[in-house]
């Protein structure tokens, strides 16, 4: 039971977000979604910390109950974007933003090879992520931990990685823990809030490019329409494998792509060649087995090859896919097959 110190202390900081939440929770005629200017002042609220976990739980729900509309995940990412810009600067360009937020199910994160691979060739590559304990999910930090790859703590610490390595992975409670705690607002809701677009969206270093993968139908174009609007410069969005930036050999892809102010749309076949699929085996010596060279694995062979199409096709704008597959052996080539030598 909340007790009357907790009121006041809930009255005190969210006086001005109170609002917000009566816009989205008017009912079914007095309820409408926020503009890009309500939005952003939103997010800008929450983000300085002036917001009750109460308030800022309930505002969440009544945008998860519809789903976001374009104009508030403008208005949230730009709010973010200028909160994270007034953090410690990096000193280093970034290439390629990586957001990874899903986790695997049954399957391992081939993903990480392809952005590995791209990183071998000199693409500077910040991978950024979050991890739900207690799911049946393998998310990225777990096998960058089991691997022996570093997870930064800090901008410094990004900035060695990428000097050294060309990649680097900070998971988003080091990025910012506000933006973390809002993530973790699902241990207490029980549902994933539209802030997974947000950090999938913000971009925290302002690489010149970014990869996008998202699980539901229609999200593409959503990420799409809000990269026009922010006017971005170079997006690639996707419904990948579980909802990562990996895609899926087993099904058709549309890619979704925005670049120099143009929005584009490609569909890619399936992978012709078969392969057998190794479902809920999440031993990782699969992935660095495959990247050595030792064993073939048919499943992670396509994963990573049409991953780094699709990417590839976005950092040097070709469109075609058998040129982007023509691309993507050839970087997958150029790999350092004793790489995970020196790491673990």
């Amino acid at each position: 039971m909340t007790d009357r110190a907790s009121i006041s202390t809930a009255i005190r900081m969210g006086s001005d977000f109170t609002q917000y939440v009566k816009i989205l929770g008017r009912g079914k005629k007095g309820a409408r979604s926020l503009t890009v200017e309500e939005a952003e002042q939103a997010m800008s609220l929450m983000l300085s910390g002036k917001v009750a976990p109460e308030q800022s739980g309930a505002f969440w729900m009544l945008i998860r109950i519809r789903e976001e509309t374009v104009e508030e995940t403008v208005g949230f990412t730009k709010a973010t974007r200028d909160y994270l810009s007034k953090k410690e600067a990096l000193g280093i360009k970034v290439d390629l933003d990586w957001p990874a937020y899903a986790g695997k199910r049954n399957e391992l994160p081939w993903f990480l090879l392809a952005a590995l691979a791209l990183a071998n060739t000199g693409i500077k590559i910040v991978m950024h992520g979050h991890t739900f304990e207690g799911e049946n999910r393998m998310y990225v930090e777990h096998a960058i931990n089991q691997l022996g790859l570093a997870v930064c703590h800090s901008r410094t610490q990004v900035t060695q990685e990428l000097e050294v390595r060309c990649f680097a992975y900070m998971p988003l409670a080091e990025v910012d823990k506000l933006l973390g705690g809002m993530m973790d607002l699902k241990y207490v809701l029980g549902l994933r809030s539209p802030v997974n677009t947000v950090v999938r969206m913000m971009n925290p270093f302002s690489a010149d490019h970014s990869v996008h993968g998202v699980f539901h139908r229609g999200y593409d174009q959503l990420h799409l329409s809000a990269c026009e609007q922010l006017a971005d410069a170079s997006v690639l969005v996707f419904r990948g494998g579980n909802g990562e930036a990996e895609v899926n050999p087993e099904r058709d892809v549309t890619l979704g792509k925005w670049q120099n102010g143009v929005a584009s749309w490609s569909d890619w076949p399936k992978a012709e060649k078969e392969h057998k699929r190794l479902k809920d085996n999440l031993d990782l010596s699969r992935l660095t087995d495959h990247w050595r060279g030792d064993q073939l694995d048919q499943f992670g062979e396509q994963a990573v090859r049409q991953t780094i199409a699709s990417v590839a096709g976005l950092l040097y704008g070709v469109t075609s896919h058998e040129e982007c597959l023509v691309l993507a052996d050839e970087i997958w080539a150029k790999r350092d097959k004793r790489y995970f030598d020196t790491v673990l």
